[in-house]
């Protein structure tokens, strides 16, 4: 009965949230075996629950050598563990780019053996992506309570800072929507009239009269006001989705198709680096290529004369960006041009309702492919690296593919204006 005591011990020492423990039983009999798994079971359960933390840590030894660094820590570095183990601690700086200040920190927390933490510090890693971490440090102590390390433990904010700027974003959306609305139908109802007054005055012209180009002209700018309009009334009160499962590259390239005309003019190379591998998306095909027609629309007007614009898709099925635990990967496309950079300090006001730097733009091309992507669950994220001005967009695919979704939820999807 002793082996069945140790496992009844082992099995209260976890269910008190101890995973430290393992059970000593040996021989190849039935408990034997039972011990074995017991055991692996712990192990597996020890790993789980601290490569699932929210954030990451990396374990120095006395001389600032990496030892360890589990999958939270990797993720937020966009590396591998061969990346990192075995070498000093400044190769935290050169994958992570950081202010170089945090390696003097690093060392001083070692040297004196501190326990200490750093304030949010901005960060970007190796996939180019803009972070906002914090650090801290504690000691790593031996059976005999000598110095044997430490722990630098780190923590991404940048995704409950973008849950907050989203809850923002939705209710000013939700105001201006509303009010765009109702301006959109007031200004609609008297243009009406005023261009068929204006047509009306045009056949009361002669022939060749100067008069005549005037109200051509305004004719013109009024049908341009109403694509405005109606741009707008499309923003703040999209049309009915229809979901059914799509293939992205052939989206990709039925926008493109669209853009062909607007790049005549200009010597643009497109190159597509498409997955032919892609799993089948459940989204509605006709605004993806709206989202997708938005962008490259942009790119093209940021190429002058000559350029290159690139298409990329892959499939990451490690890359959960849904915390429901209803995804199992996500589908990223990649659309670059080598035109005009965007300024740094204008990134956070793209997808704002109405912000423009273009003459004639209209400031909701960008915001309503924002509306789109946030519709399928997604996330756009604009950055400029390597001459490159780049938009992904990460769209989620569902864990099973081949179960026919649930039209009820489908319907009830709707954008947040």
């Amino acid at each position: 009965l002793t082996p069945l005591r140790k496992i009844l011990t082992g099995a209260r020492q976890i269910a008190k949230g101890d995973f430290s423990g393992r059970l000593d039983i040996k021989g190849l009999d039935e408990l034997g075996i039972l011990g074995k798994d017991f055991n692996r079971m712990v192990s597996s359960l020890n790993e789980y629950f601290i490569d699932s933390l929210a954030g990451g840590w990396v374990l120095l030894d006395p001389h600032g050598k990496i030892v360890s660094v589990n999958r939270g820590a990797l993720n937020i570095f966009h590396c591998e563990s061969e990346d990192l183990v075995g070498k000093p601690h400044d190769t935290l700086i050169r994958i992570l780019s950081v202010n170089p200040s945090l390696e003097s920190w690093v060392e001083e927390s070692l040297q004196n053996k501190l326990e200490r933490s750093l304030k949010e510090l901005d960060a970007v890693n190796r996939d180019g992506r803009h972070l906002k971490l914090t650090f801290s440090t504690s000691q790593l102590k031996d059976k005999d309570d000598n110095f044997a390390g430490m722990a630098i433990t780190l923590k991404d904010l940048t995704r409950a800072n973008e849950i907050t700027e989203k809850m923002q974003r939705t209710d000013k959306l939700a105001a201006l929507g509303e009010m765009a609305a109702g301006l959109a139908h007031e200004i609609r109802n008297p243009l009406g009239s005023i261009k068929g007054l204006t047509q009306l005055l045009r056949e009361e012209l002669k022939e060749g009269d100067k008069a005549q180009v005037y109200t051509e002209t305004m004719i013109r700018e009024i049908d341009r006001l109403n694509g405005v309009i109606t741009t707008l009334l499309n923003f703040s009160h999209p049309s009915q989705n229809e979901f059914r499962f799509c293939d992205i590259n052939k989206l990709l390239e039925r926008a493109l198709e669209l853009i062909n005309v607007n790049i005549d003019d200009k010597s643009i190379q497109i190159e597509q680096v498409l997955d032919p591998s892609l799993p089948a998306f459940w989204g509605d095909d006709k605004k993806l290529v709206q989202a997708f027609l938005n962008i490259l629309l942009n790119a093209v007007q940021a190429v002058n004369g000559s350029g290159e614009i690139v298409l990329v898709t892959r499939f990451d099925p490690n890359h959960i960006i849904n915390e429901d635990g209803l995804v199992t990967g996500a589908i990223i496309v990649q659309i670059k041009d080598s035109g005009d950079p965007i300024p740094s300090e204008i990134l956070p006001n793209l997808f704002d309702p109405f912000f423009t730097t273009k003459k004639d733009g209209t400031g909701l091309g960008l915001p309503i492919t924002h509306q789109i992507v946030t519709l399928h669950g997604g996330t756009i994220t604009p950055l400029c690296k390597n001459g490159f001005t780049e938009f992904n967009i990460e769209l989620p695919v569902a864990e099973q593919l081949g179960k026919e979704p649930d039209l009820e939820m489908v319907q009830k999807v709707s954008y947040e204006v």
